[in-house]
């Protein structure tokens, strides 16, 4: 979808998007490859074909930096489908203080069709976190501007996260569906496990309070919670992207996952 978006540039909204669209200019190689638009003046065709021509430039060399100043926050689904097979998706959980006085207790990442939990005291460390980004084109969060990415930077001040980042609550109230994970997967379809279905952030907590208790069971349960809060936002991303996509008036064919 990125290489088809025309309302990323000066003076082309979504209503021009659209008209573009149904013109059968669908991407960036259709405007450039036509000396003329009806309804665009030569001075300004020729000024977007700069424009269109940068952005493409950048596409294509994998310098997906290039978009973020071009994408509000309810625009970085345009991101998705390229970078889909590259992404990968991180939630965390804490120990229920705030950022600068608590700590991460679990984090979770997904890519590739596989979990992949670290955990306090075991195996969670900044070089751990750093490693699993290392690679990934995509970062995939649900408020990981509000919450996941401060509280990691507080947690690790030198640790390094650069790549370009979907948030996906700004993306959910684009296409209408408020409220936090939970509700949006059940907004949308996405369930859960039967072992985790109901639990909340602040249960979560709790459990983490009951493994260092000593409680059988606990760390295991916590673990499940958070794989299912780390997965799922794979699937939204995708659902999110379609719904967006059909949105905005695209005439093509969406890729499924």
């Amino acid at each position: 979808m990125l290489c088809n978006s025309f309302s990323i540039f000066p003076g082309i909204g979504p209503k021009i998007e659209r008209y573009l669209w149904r013109m059968g200019v669908l991407s960036w190689d259709d405007f450039l490859g036509r000396e003329r638009i009806p309804g665009f003046s030569p001075s300004r065709k020729s000024v977007l074909d700069r424009y269109v021509a940068a952005a493409s430039d950048a596409y294509a060399s994998g310098n997906i930096r290039y978009f973020k100043p071009l994408l509000g926050p309810s625009e970085t689904w345009r991101l998705w489908e390229p970078l889909a097979a590259d992404s990968i998706c991180l939630d965390i959980e804490t120990d229920g203080r705030r950022a600068g006085e608590g700590y991460v207790t679990v984090a979770g990442f997904y890519s590739h069709g596989e979990y992949r939990p670290y955990i306090a005291g075991v195996n969670l460390t900044q070089e751990a976190i750093e490693e699993e980004l290392e690679g990934a084109k995509l970062l995939v969060t649900y408020s990981g501007n509000g919450f996941d990415l401060p509280y990691l930077r507080d947690s690790y001040p030198s640790i390094r996260i650069d790549l370009p980042h979907l948030d996906l609550c700004p993306v959910c109230h684009k296409a209408g569906l408020k409220g936090g994970l939970k509700k949006v997967e059940e907004l949308v379809g996405i369930g859960r496990d039967d072992s985790v279905k109901g639990m909340s952030g602040y249960q979560a907590v709790l459990l983490w309070r009951a493994h260092l208790g000593g409680a059988s069971g606990a760390l295991d349960t916590l673990v499940s919670y958070n794989r299912e809060d780390t997965a799922n936002l794979h699937t939204l991303a995708w659902k999110l992207f379609e719904r967006l996509t059909e949105a905005a008036g695209f005439p093509g064919a969406v890729r499924s996952r």
